[in-house]
């Protein structure tokens, strides 16, 4: 059957199914719960889909998919509980804070690694991404250095309490190019000073 499901949003998260009565899409939110837009389209038309549990299907490829109804929660693990029962655990993220010109964390972090150790043995993760950022105050030279820094502490940190370096091979940093807060040159935004460590 030749329908064609064209992807209007980069955000999206569907699943099909395909039987004798031809095919069902369902729009769902991904980890982060945004929910993207999709088209479903035959030779005889198109529906968009951009609700949350939105659903539509198309008999065949020579008739226009159905009108879209919103599913219940029960209808797709009815319909989809093999796919779903399938699909990977989304990846655990954590974030670490720094004082200013700082490669130490800040003495609240005990519990943030607390949690992060936790997710890396619940998981038995050997993938994490470690990830150091900067403010703006500074040139960005600086503020490169002291990202990669705050990086390598946060990983040897987690080294210290029993995470193993080899699975951490994406140690990254991007200065102040990559802010979680915008700000004008020379700003002091202590939630850009950060490590993000992603465990998948």
């Amino acid at each position: 059957m030749n329908i064609r499901i064209l992807f209007i949003v980069l955000v999206v998260s569907l699943l099909t199914a395909c039987c004798s009565t031809g095919t069902t899409v369902v729009l769902i939110p991904d980890a982060n719960g945004k929910v993207g837009q999709v088209d479903v389209t035959t030779a005889s038309g198109t529906m968009m889909l951009s609700k949350d549990k939105e659903s539509t299907q198309a008999l065949n490829a020579n008739q226009a998919p159905s009108r879209s109804v919103v599913l219940s929660d029960s209808k797709i693990h009815d319909m989809f509980a093999d796919t779903l029962a399938k699909e990977p655990t989304p990846p655990a993220h954590f974030r670490f804070y720094f004082s200013s010109g700082s490669a130490e964390l800040l003495a609240d972090s005990n519990e943030e690694l607390a949690k992060t150790k936790t997710a890396i043995e619940a998981r038995k993760s050997c993938d994490l991404s470690i990830i150091g950022h900067a403010d703006r105050v500074g040139d960005n030279e600086t503020n490169r250095g002291i990202s990669i820094k705050r990086a390598e502490t946060v990983a040897k940190t987690l080294i210290g309490m029993g995470s193993a370096r080899e699975c951490m091979e994406d140690i990254r940093y991007y200065g102040e190019n990559d802010p979680a807060i915008p700000t004008a040159d020379n700003v002091d935004e202590p939630r850009n000073r950060r490590v993000e460590v992603e465990i998948r």
